[in-house]
């Protein structure tokens, strides 16, 4: 592993990871949010330390991942790994309905943009960590 890139990658897909989860929770699912607001912490109560330290976490171990099977096939491998990635995580939301009160079309959100989020995030690994 080349610990320089590796670093590298790793504070791109936090980046790219920081700005997805920002538009996606912050915009796109707001209202989705907003009608099952007796669910969610009061803002005053939200700790965004743990959000940056769990999506830190998340990009650390993405690429972790993708560089102990790093191939140098170009965005091709990204796409792969990403889509395996986001299959992964989208398919643990869905147990999230099992015992969490939310509505269906919540939990098929989650599942999408983890998908979309594991896709991206091999994208920007394969096009940060190459030779």
């Amino acid at each position: 592993m080349n610990k320089q890139r590796y670093f590298i990658s790793v504070l791109v897909t936090f980046v790219f990871v920081f700005l997805y989860e920002f538009l996606v929770h912050g915009f796109l699912l707001m209202d989705l949010y907003t009608q099952t607001k007796e669910l969610w912490r009061p803002e005053e109560e939200a700790n965004m330390l743990f959000m940056f330290m769990s999506q830190l976490g998340f990009s650390a171990v993405m690429a972790y991942i993708f560089t102990l099977n790093y191939e140098g096939k170009g965005v091709g491998e990204g796409v792969r790994f990403g889509l395996c990635i986001g299959m992964l995580i989208g398919s643990i939301e869905i147990g999230t309905y099992c015992y969490m009160p939310i509505p269906m079309v919540l939990m098929l959100s989650w599942v999408l943009v983890s998908l979309l989020k594991g896709l991206g995030s091999g994208v920007v690994l394969s096009l940060v960590y190459k030779q």
